[in-house]
Order: structure tokens, then sequence, then C-alpha cells
């Protein structure tokens, strides 16, 4: 039995071999073919990867998530928040509150009294979780809260991590609110984009939108009329149409439906409504008006008593300055910014103050003509552009229905920027043509600007000019610069 058992054993392995031979031949013949072999072995030798919780991501989860091993709690907006010291002194705050003599040194409660709204517990959890983490991501959402949570700690990277994200999310939705909270908090690079934001969209595309003229206050719309960078869609009047819709939005209650023009229309007060109680509140933005450059057309002229807001006394002097002028360029006493008799140089802070201010949107390239319906003293300028330049021209015509100033040559100065925006409107390319001093004859057409490549449409162009020389009712001619008085002749019948 046992040699038999013995001898099939030996067979059966003799025909294992030779089937396995056989087999592993044919395996060998038939992988000389499989394409799907090179996969396998391109598979076996590629490394598997698999993100481990890293370091910043284990403490931030154990000691900040969790709460282990805190070693100091700090009360805040009725939170208890369980923390580290090594951790949380990153912040100078902190840093100064474990240092020295102050009485929280050495306890392990500490209360802190949190009274800036903007602060809440959301951005506490972020700010407090960032000083455990190497790296955070932001929502513009969320970053006024963020920003005064940190400027609270002290934190300057995440100050700056905010500054970045505000400058790069100036909007509409956004300005208003990123410029009071940049004032806030001292964020200078904030505040002047949003400011820059608010000087270029105020006039050509933030006066259509009632929301957004509602958050300006009035110290703010202040700031932003007697800026010399304001941009000033048609003419300077403009300024005062939207300072009307800013006040109907201001005093316009939520339960009445009516329309701006019939709000004025049928207004209720007897006396200028800026010299009422309710109106003094926002009389400084319409106090800030370059009064004189308001009448220069009668039809402006009758929206202003028509609507009965500025009290008339607020014009007088621009009147009489007016007047002034149309006397002096009559007696061929002015003829632009030199004085007949004596040289009149005009500063930069002195133009901005005092120069008539217009714009104009191209919306598309070509050639485009046109003027700013205002009376320039006689003086008929025609700006043309075309895709290449900008040129200013003094139209002289014969025959004339307007006042026409007949000086051989007038002076002005102009002051030009063009500005292409973004998607966001803002400011993605700006040209300045700086002051510039052009003495024009009849009909002569001078270039003001060649157009840089990086322009685009559509185009703003805001022009600030003088055309006459200012006027300060304080000033006093010296006897020696007095002109010498004119020969007069008189005529009788005898």
């Amino acid at each position: 039995m046992g040699v038999y058992a013995s001898r099939i054993a030996s067979v059966s392995n003799i025909a294992v071999n030779s089937v396995y031979r056989t087999r592993k031949r044919k395996c060998i013949e038939e992988d000389e073919f499989d394409p799907d072999s090179e996969f396998i072995d391109r598979t076996l030798q590629t490394p598997k990867k698999r993100k481990l919780l890293t370091t910043a991501q284990y403490i931030y989860k154990t000691l900040f998530q969790e709460e282990k091993g805190s070693d100091v709690t700090v009360l805040m907006l009725g939170k208890a928040w369980r923390l580290h010291k090594v951790y949380i002194t990153q912040s100078p705050y902190f840093a100064s509150m474990f240092s020295g003599s102050w009485r929280e040194a050495n306890e392990k409660v500490i209360s802190v009294e949190i009274t800036d709204p903007n602060i809440t517990l959301d951005s506490l959890g972020t700010v407090l979780g960032s000083l455990y983490l190497d790296e955070l991501s932001l929502e513009p959402r969320d970053v006024i809260s963020i920003l005064a949570t940190a400027t609270l700690f002290q934190l300057q990277s995440l100050i700056d991590q905010c500054t970045e994200i505000m400058v790069e999310t100036t909007n509409i939705k956004t300005v208003v609110a990123y410029h009071n909270a940049a004032a806030c908090y001292g964020v200078p690079a904030v505040k002047r984009a949003a400011k820059r934001w608010l000087e270029v969209n105020l006039l050509g595309y933030g006066w259509l939108h009632p929301e957004f003229l509602n958050e300006i206050t009035p110290d703010l719309m202040v700031e932003l009329i007697i800026s010399p960078d304001l941009v000033v869609m048609q003419t300077e009047f403009c300024i005062y149409m939207m300072l009307r819709i800013w006040l109907f939005v201001h005093l316009q209650k939520k339960e009445e439906v009516v329309q701006i023009e019939e709000f004025y229309k049928n207004h209720t007060w007897s006396e200028p409504f800026l010299i009422t109680e309710e109106g003094r509140a926002y009389a400084a933005p319409f106090k800030s008006l370059r009064m004189k450059h308001l009448l220069l057309h009668h039809q402006d002229v009758k929206i202003l008593y028509g609507d009965n807001l500025i009290p008339p006394e607020w014009l007088n002097t621009a009147y009489k300055e007016q007047w002034h002028h149309l006397l002096r360029i009559d007696s061929n006493k002015d003829c632009g910014i030199y004085f007949h008799f004596r040289p009149r140089q005009m500063s930069e802070e002195e133009f901005s103050r005092e120069c008539f201010r217009c714009g104009r949107c191209v919306e598309k390239g070509g050639e485009h003509i046109w003027r700013w319906t205002a009376f320039h003293f006689g003086l008929d300028l025609v700006a043309s552009l075309d895709t290449t330049t900008l040129r200013l021209k003094r139209n002289h015509r014969i025959e004339t229905e307007h006042i026409q100033s007949n000086h051989a040559k007038h002076n002005v100065i102009v002051k030009v920027s063009l500005v292409s925006l973004d998607e966001q409107r803002q400011v993605k390319h700006i040209q300045n043509s700086g002051m510039l001093r052009l003495s024009l004859h009849k009909n002569e057409e001078k270039l003001v600007m060649s157009l840089d490549k990086q322009l685009t449409y559509p185009l703003y162009i805001s022009v600030n000019m003088q055309v006459v020389t200012p006027f300060a009712p304080t000033e006093e001619l010296k006897p020696q610069q007095q002109e010498e008085p004119e020969t007069v002749l008189i005529l009788s019948d005898t």
C-alpha cells in the first residue's frame, strides 16, 4: 500500500510539473503580447500618495478645536475660549497682557471686553484659530470682521491679508463699507483704493443706484465733492443733480412711493430746505459745491430756485464774481489766465480749487466731437477725440446768437485725465496730462494728449479747465499795479 501510494505521488508530481511547465511557457508567450502587463508594471511602480494630517492641522484640531492642554481661558462675547499662552502670545495684545506686572499675567481666567460691533464670535474663532495654523483662507464677505478682530489683537500679517483682499474686491457693493472700515481701523491703502473708486464712479455710475447713495454719509460726500480728483460727468451742475438724488434717498420714507421729480415739485418747505432744522444735517455737501459754476445755464438756475434747497445768500458771492468776470472781459481786461496789465500765474492748488470740472464717457473708439453746454464767458471750446489724440479747438463763428469773446488770443489752463476701468469699475489704466497752459487764437486747434495704447473703452474723459482769471474779493490792487485811467471823449450838442 505504501509503495503504491508512493508511485502515485511520483506520477502525480511528474504530471503536475509537466502541466506547470507547459502553462508557464504558455503564460510567458501570452505576456509577450499582453498590453495590460505594461499597465500593471506602471501601476506597481507608481507611488501611492495620501495626504496626512500636517503638524499645523494636528495642532489646530487638538489644541484649538478640542481645547486639549489649555493653560488659559479667555472670556469674550459670552464664550470661554480655552487657549494656550505659547500660541496666543504671537499676538502683541496677549504678549503684553502676559508680561510685566499686569494682573492677568498669572491668572488662569481672563475677561476681555469687546464693544466693537464688527467683532463677532465667528471672526474671533477665525483670528484666534489662525494663531494655531500656518495658512489661512478668508472670504471677502467676512473681511471687515476679520480686519476688526485682527486690529484688536494687533496681528499685522492678518491685517495685510485683509488689506489685499479689500483692495482686490472694491466695487459698488463693498466700497463704502471698505472706506468706513479703513478709516476706522487705520488702513490707508484700502482707504485710498475706496476713495479712488468713489471719485471715478460717483457721477458716472453710482448716482444710478439709490442703495449705494444711501450708504454715503454727509461727511464722506463732502470729501468727494471737494476732491481735485473727482471725475465729473457732463458739467459741474451734475454734482448738484446727484446731490438732489442723494438727499431724496435719505429723506424718502420706506412706506412712501414717490418719484424724485414729483418729490421736489410738490415739496412742503416754505424756506430753503438746507437751513431748516431737518435740512441742516445735509447742508455740508451742498455748501461744498462750487456755486459760481452752478450759474452757467439759465435752465440750471431755474432748477436751483425751483427746488428751493440752497438759500439765495449762498449764491450772492458767486453772482458777484461772475459779473465781475463779465465786466473785465467786456473791457478787454481779461483774456484768460492773465490780467491785461500783469501776469497772473495759477498754482496747481488754486487751479484745483477754482477750475470748472466737466467730463464725458466715450463708449467706443472712433471720431467724436462735443462741447460742454455751459457759459464759458463767450469762449466756445470744442473737444475732438479719435483713436490716437485728444484736441481742443477755440471755435469762433462770425454769426452767432451767443455772447462771444472777441480777443485775438485767449489763454486757458486745462488738465485732462483719461481713465479705463475693469469689470469691478476699478481703475485699470489712467493717463494724466498735468496742467497745460494753452493760448488759443480764433478757430485754432491744439493737441492736448496723445492716447496711450493701454487705454480701453468705454473711456472716461475728465477735464478741468480755467478760462478766466480767478477773482479774489479781498485782493486789492496796489497803486503801482493800477491801470492808467482811460481818456473819455464827451460829445455835446453845442
